[in-house]
């Protein structure tokens, strides 16, 4: 329900106190205070006490400050907002997904169920639901409100609207079940383009450089050993940043010094033995944090409310990595997907077996490694022919020479 004419000094509190309760640190609290004393002063200049969605706003439109700073006060706002609408704690804030139409919900529902049921990941159900609700929106505002009217026009020209041409294959996938269903007239799936991606090398950097990004690390810090733990798995071990964020306890068992886990990716299991140098590092970082949080996660942010990290903090560390390393990225990628491409390049140029490192990196398709065939160029070289010296008519062609050939 929500909490209307609430005084701005009860509501900071409980905003505050809510914080405090979700672990936050002094100093962040002491931020959020400093805020709400400036937001305090813009309200009593107003003659009022009283706080709401729109005075929230308003202050925010009167700011002139840095895009970083602005981002922290309008999430200090949206902690005001959720309070005294009674919404429920949030950690991070992002865009609201987008709502499907009422009229089309029911379809879509039943179509994502029945992805569910043919073993579909909850990463493509969600891509899926983003794509297909997206198409549902346009074609409903563009006036269409029952998929027995939509035509070959509007689905070429919602197809426009996707900038990540991948999408057309879930589109199509959708427009195919929506008349084997009846809730077309016509099988569309036959206008969408077929978008063929290029095939593009893996990146790979040097061994030599990827030491560097180990070393960039401050082991002075509790942030800095997290950090290199999460290094080290992904450049010894090659793990996904998905399973480096998912990693438990239980997953790692230092009396054997072995790692096993189910990859997120595949849903298959992978069991690797530790190099000494990631098990000193996860040792180094578990040291240091503990009592930090009461789950199994191995890793977590290192500020309240210290949940599990996700995907894109293991991003910014590894971007952080080879900031401070000084190694050269322009033109290449520079995720922790790298540091994957990189081991099995290095293996590859080491003499392993292809069959070893897709073991390795847990691979279920044994042509993938094929990719990393292209890069190991040193390995290529030594397989080629010595080309035959040329003679006869060939070589008067080759020196210039009028050459007639009679057929």
């Amino acid at each position: 329900m929500k909490q209307e004419n609430i005084c701005f000094n009860e509501l900071c509190e409980a905003v505050l106190n809510q914080l405090r309760d979700q672990g936050y640190m002094d100093s962040t609290l002491t931020a959020y205070k400093r805020f709400y004393n400036r937001l305090r002063a813009f309200i009593n200049k107003r003659g009022t006490d009283v706080y709401t969605e729109q005075v929230g706003s308003e202050f925010l439109n009167t700011l002139h400050i840095s895009d970083i700073t602005l981002t922290s006060y309008k999430c200090a706002i949206r902690r005001l907002d959720d309070f005294i609408n009674d919404r429920p704690y949030r950690c991070h804030y992002g865009s609201p997904p987008e709502s499907v139409p009422e009229v089309y919900e029911g379809i879509l529902n039943v179509y994502l169920e029945q992805c569910r049921n043919a073993n579909n990941k909850p990463y493509t159900i969600s891509t899926k639901k983003k794509a297909c609700t997206r198409f549902l929106n346009y074609i409903n505002q563009a006036g269409c409100s029952s998929l027995l009217t939509l035509d070959t026009a509007l689905v070429s020209q919602t197809l426009l609207i996707y900038d990540n041409k991948d999408h057309y294959a879930i589109i199509r996938m959708f427009l195919r079940y929506l008349a084997d269903n009846g809730f077309t007239q016509k099988n569309f799936s036959g206008i969408v383009p077929r978008y063929k991606r290029r095939t593009v090398l893996p990146t790979t950097y040097t061994p030599e450089e990827i030491c560097r990004v180990e070393n960039s690390f401050d082991t002075s810090t509790a942030t800095g050993k997290r950090n290199l733990a999460i290094i080290r798995l992904a450049t010894r071990m090659g793990l996904r940043s998905g399973d480096i964020a998912k990693l438990k306890h239980t997953e790692v068992d230092f009396s054997t010094g072995y790692i096993s886990i189910v990859q997120e990716k595949t849903g298959q299991p992978l069991t690797l033995q530790m190099p000494q140098a990631v098990s000193e590092a996860l040792l180094l970082h578990l040291e240091n944090i503990k009592n930090l949080a009461n789950d199994d996660f191995i890793f977590h942010s290192m500020s309240a409310p210290y949940g599990r990290i996700t995907t894109i903090i293991i991003r910014n560390v590894v971007n952080e990595g080879f900031i401070n390393a000084g190694v050269c990225t322009t033109g290449k990628k520079h995720g922790p997907h790298s540091f994957r491409s990189s081991l099995a390049s290095s293996m590859v140029n080491d003499g392993e077996s292809y069959e070893t490192v897709r073991k390795i990196l847990g691979h279920t398709d044994p042509d993938v490694i094929k990719h990393y065939a292209k890069t190991d160029i040193e390995s290529l070289r030594s397989c080629a022919i010595t080309h035959p010296v040329p003679s006869g008519l060939f070589y008067d062609y080759l020196s210039g020479k009028k050459v007639i050939s009679y057929v």
